[in-house]
């Protein structure tokens, strides 16, 4: 794989701010069903923008970052109610692995997209209990191209906190905490947050949980040859690193601080549903590093751009760890997606469309 000297966004814009019907019928294994028609359907609107935008994304030097909105994931019905569909997918630590191995991995494992990084949103599940369900909102990264395999060195790397991460064939981060329109906007589910349970709290504050936040992929090298390094967060990490936090900052901005040797962030990426980049308190991308982000809210009247995303370069990072940032990128072209690659059954549609945006690749500066 080349050194890459440019990063390029590819947002692609679906409306995830309430829960979309994907099937048109009551099946036994609608759950799985469902989750596979919208991985197989992620799918597919990659290979659409790669062979009907292969122009602007010809550069082989350019990393191209396909990232799709938070709740990506969400159960939706067709028949349930509304309190089934915002639970969303029952046990879903059985069902994301065969979403990865079974849809996503193979896909993007394609030589064609060996120049992609792709965030393919998040998923929204729970796990029952006797009182209430726990709610785990979990995002999904995969490394494109066959070349994933890790080295000796990146497998020991993994198994050393202390160490950068390095992702193989794919990923998983666990959102830190539960914004108070997760559930549903204007219905309030935030007390049942998993990271607020006993059982599941540890998991959010060990180190595990916070090294995988920045991470370099296998392969992805920047220009003088050295990882390029992402960091990665949900939505309302942005801007609150966890539950009970009482910072004012985000979770990526809480490790600067809490780890001070890591390595800087290149590219800082957020797939969200009701945020914006926040350089005061959420952007941790390095001096000339980029921050980018995809969000599914519903746009209001009148409509903002749609895909709603944005990508911004840091021209400085103050004493106190804000950003001064600029705008970096200009959308290349924005398209609506054809009918077959709309999500939802029939009648279910989003308005507006699901689309499509190619912003311009953007150079990557040297590390100094």
């Amino acid at each position: 794989m080349p050194n890459y000297t440019k990063v390029q966004l590819v947002s692609y814009g679906a409306v995830t701010s309430t829960p979309t019907r994907v099937l048109a019928g009551d099946q036994s294994n609608r759950y799985y069903d469902d989750l596979a028609s919208r991985g197989r359907t992620l799918c597919d609107v990659a290979d659409w923008v790669a062979t009907t935008s292969a122009s602007s994304l010809a550069d082989p030097e350019t990393l191209k970052i396909f990232v799709a909105p938070e709740f990506y994931f969400r159960y939706g019905g067709p028949s349930d109610p509304p309190a089934v569909l915002n639970d969303s997918y029952p046990d879903g630590e059985q069902l994301l692995p065969r979403l990865s191995e079974e849809i996503l991995k193979p896909h993007f494992a394609a030589e064609g997209f060996a120049d992609w990084v792709v965030v393919a949103g998040s998923m929204f599940w729970h796990k029952r209990g006797p009182a209430h369900p726990s709610y785990f909102n979990t995002t999904l990264v995969i490394n494109g191209g066959p070349d994933t395999a890790l080295t000796p060195q990146e497998r020991a790397d993994n198994a050393d906190v202390r160490a950068l991460a390095t992702v193989g064939a794919a990923t998983t981060n666990q959102k830190a905490l539960m914004s108070n329109i997760d559930y549903a906007i204007g219905v309030d589910r935030s007390e049942w947050d998993a990271s607020l349970n006993p059982m599941f709290r540890l998991s959010f504050t060990d180190d595990e949980f916070w090294r995988w936040h920045v991470f370099a992929a296998h392969g992805k090298r920047g220009p003088q040859g050295q990882p390029l390094v992402f960091g990665l967060e949900v939505c309302l990490e942005h801007i609150v690193a966890y539950a009970g936090s009482d910072s004012d900052v985000g979770l990526l901005r809480t490790m600067e601080a809490r780890v001070p040797d890591q390595p800087e962030v290149d590219v800082h990426l957020v797939t969200s549903c009701g945020m914006t980049l926040n350089p005061a308190f959420g952007i941790a991308a390095r001096d000339d590093g980029y921050a980018m982000i995809v969000d599914g809210m519903q746009p209001g009247v009148p409509p903002l751009p749609w895909p709603n995303a944005d990508v911004r370069r840091v021209t400085r990072v103050q004493p106190d760890g804000r950003r001064s940032v600029g705008a970096s990128a200009r959308v290349l072209s924005t398209r609506a997606l054809p009918a077959n690659l709309q999500l939802g059954a029939p009648g279910n549609q989003h308005n507006p469309l699901d689309s499509v945006a190619i912003w311009e690749p953007v150079p990557l500066a040297d590390v100094t």
